[in-house]
This record gives structure tokens, C-alpha cells and sequence, in this order.
């Protein structure tokens, strides 16, 4: 229990430091700090291990101006070494099932793979081969999610049912939950480094998709500003107490 405690604090006080940081040294954060960050947002939760989402550390200096600029040139994105554009994706989906099956396939030719485990694969790859592309597959003009919508409808009246993602926009706002978590641990990361961030909404995403060269379905969930904060850097927070934000049910 003791370490248990002890584990809690350090958390506690790692996400007590991680403030939104809008002035910053022009120090860099060496590489295998970033690179460690971001191993730490893969282990973020991601809805059926399809990871629909990319972080895009953006070094080339002549779009890294421009970056700024479509943040509308606000202090945390022109004072910040780094800014990092988290990005959801959920037309990867068809990548993160090829890589689970392709995992699944490896883990089933393992002689060491615990009996357990190995019973429970046959359900975890029709999961992958089935289900997913019930979810996800929409078909020639989107004239699948429709389809799928009143079919899930229908059976949810004698039992409750997953109703979703289907179609284009409810996969969107899958993808953005998933990459926003993400996030969240590589900031906190960032934190315990012993350096800052400031997750930024104040974009002009289209703008800032055509300078990255996105495909249309992709989503700017934000931009991370990052580096090591500047005197002043910050402002008072402000949180109410928990009582407005936790119900019991």
C-alpha cells in the first residue's frame, strides 16, 4: 500500500506541474526525451487497438513558420520550440487491423504462448476479421452506414447493442476521443521530463491540413506547443470544485 501511495503521489503531483504554457525558452527538448514522450502516448487507451491517430513533430523551419501562423500567431505557438499537430485518422483503421491480425498470426505461432491466451485467439481474430469491417466499411458513396444504422436499430429493440461508429462523422468523433488520450499522456510525459506544453485549439485547421499535406478525413484534434516555459509562462488556473463536474447515479 505504501508503494501504491507513493505512486499516487508522484501522479498526483505530475499532473499538478502540467499547466498550458504560453511563453517559452528557446531551448529544445533533446530527442530521446520527445521520442520517450511519445512511446508514452501509444500506451494511451485506444479503441480496439486500431490507433487512428498520428502525432506530426514538425521540424522544417519554413513550415514550422507557417505552422505558426495558422495558429494565429498566438504566444504559445510563436515562443515554443516545438509545436506538435495531433491528428485523428480514422481512414487508418484498415493499417491498425492488418497490424493486429498480422500480430494475432505471430502470437498463434508461439510455443510459449500460455493456453489461455491461446483459447481466447480464435475469438480475438474473428473479432478482426469480422467486426471491424461491419464497423468501419462503408461502401461505394457511404450507402453502408444507412444500412447498418436501421439493422443494429432493429435488433437493439430485444437487446442492448453497440450502435457504431458508423458513416464518416461518428468515426470522426471515434478517432478524436481516441488521439485526444493520447495526447493527454504525452503532455503529462512532457511533465514528468521536466518540460511544458500547451495543447492549443486556436487553429485554422484547413490551412493547416494543406501544409501537412492531410487527406480530407484527416482531423486536427490539436496543436501541442512544447518546450521548457519562460518566466511568466503561465496564469492562475482555474477549476471549480468537484461537485459541478461528478454525478452519482
Amino acid at each position: 500500500m505504501a508503494q501504491a501511495g507513493s505512486q499516487a503521489e508522484i501522479l498526483a503531483a505530475i499532473m499538478r506541474e502540467r499547466r498550458s504554457v504560453r511563453a517559452y525558452l528557446p531551448d529544445s527538448i533533446p530527442d530521446e526525451v520527445l521520442n520517450a514522450c511519445f512511446d508514452m502516448a501509444i500506451l494511451a487507451p485506444t479503441s480496439h487497438n486500431l490507433e487512428c491517430w498520428q502525432m506530426i513533430d514538425v521540424r522544417d523551419p519554413a513550415r514550422l513558420t507557417a505552422l505558426r501562423h495558422c495558429c494565429l500567431d498566438q504566444a504559445a505557438a510563436t515562443s515554443a520550440p516545438h509545436l506538435i499537430v495531433a491528428v485523428a485518422r480514422p481512414d487508418l483503421w484498415r493499417r491498425g487491423r492488418a497490424l493486429m491480425l498480422d500480430r494475432i498470426e505471430r502470437e498463434k505461432a508461439d510455443p510459449a504462448l500460455p493456453a489461455s491466451l491461446r483459447d481466447f485467439l480464435p475469438r480475438f481474430e474473428r473479432k478482426y476479421r469480422l467486426l471491424i469491417p461491419f464497423l468501419f466499411e462503408d461502401g461505394p458513396l457511404h450507402m453502408l452506414a444507412p444500412l447498418k444504422h436501421l439493422l443494429v436499430w432493429g435488433k437493439a429493440w430485444f437487446q442492448p447493442m453497440m450502435r457504431g461508429p458508423f458513416g464518416r462523422w461518428e468515426q470522426a468523433i471515434w478517432a478524436v476521443k481516441t488521439a485526444a488520450l493520447a495526447c493527454e499522456n504525452f503532455m503529462l510525459a512532457l511533465t514528468a521530463h521536466g518540460f511544458d506544453s500547451c495543447p492549443m485549439e486556436g487553429f485554422d485547421a484547413p490551412r493547416v491540413k494543406r501544409l501537412l499535406g492531410l487527406p480530407r478525413r484527416a482531423e486536427i484534434v490539436m496543436v501541442i506547443a512544447a518546450g521548457r516555459r519562460a518566466e511568466g509562462g503561465t496564469i492562475p488556473q482555474i477549476r471549480h470544485d468537484r461537485q459541478h463536474y461528478v454525478l452519482r447515479a
